[in-house]
C-alpha cells in the first residue's frame, strides 16, 4: 500500500524514476484529483508533475496524522519545497483518499493552507505547487 509521502518522494526526490514510471508506481489509471476543488485526471496531474520537476531541487514531506480502513486513506502533512533557485514554500495539506485493491491511488481529495515562510511546510496540492 502505497502513502501519500512515498509517492511524494518518489515524484520529486527519486529522479532516477521517470515521471511517469513514480506515477503509475503510485497511481492507478483512472486517478482523479481534487485540490482546493478543482478537480483533475492523471494526465494534467502528471503533466503538473512533469513542470514541477523542472523547478523543484528537493521535497521534504512530514506526516501528522495518518490514517487507513480498508482503501480509504486519510492523511494530514507538512511539505516543504525548494526550488532550483533556493526559493522555499510550504503548506499543510489536508488529505482524504481511496486506494485500489493494488494498493495505488484511485482518487485524492485535498485541501492546502499555505504557511508562512517562517514555519515549516507548498503551495496548491501535490502538483498545484507554483
Amino acid at each position: 500500500m502505497t502513502t501519500l509521502k512515498d509517492a511524494i518522494d518518489d515524484l520529486f526526490n527519486n529522479r532516477q524514476l521517470a515521471a511517469d514510471e513514480a506515477v503509475d508506481r503510485h497511481f492507478a489509471p483512472a486517478f482523479r484529483q481534487r485540490v482546493n476543488g478543482t478537480w483533475d485526471d492523471r494526465s494534467g496531474f502528471l503533466a503538473r508533475v512533469v513542470q514541477l520537476r523542472e523547478t523543484v531541487e528537493h521535497v521534504t514531506v512530514t506526516v501528522l496524522d495518518e490514517l487507513t480502513d480498508g482503501n480509504s486513506y486519510a492523511e494530514r502533512h507538512i511539505v516543504e519545497l525548494v526550488q532550483r533557485d533556493g526559493e522555499r514554500a510550504g503548506q499543510e495539506v489536508y488529505v482524504f483518499a481511496e486506494r485500489d485493491p493494488d494498493g495505488r491511488f484511485v482518487r485524492i481529495e485535498e485541501t492546502a493552507l499555505a504557511l508562512d515562510s517562517g514555519q515549516a511546510g507548498v503551495g496548491q496540492g501535490l502538483a498545484h505547487a507554483q
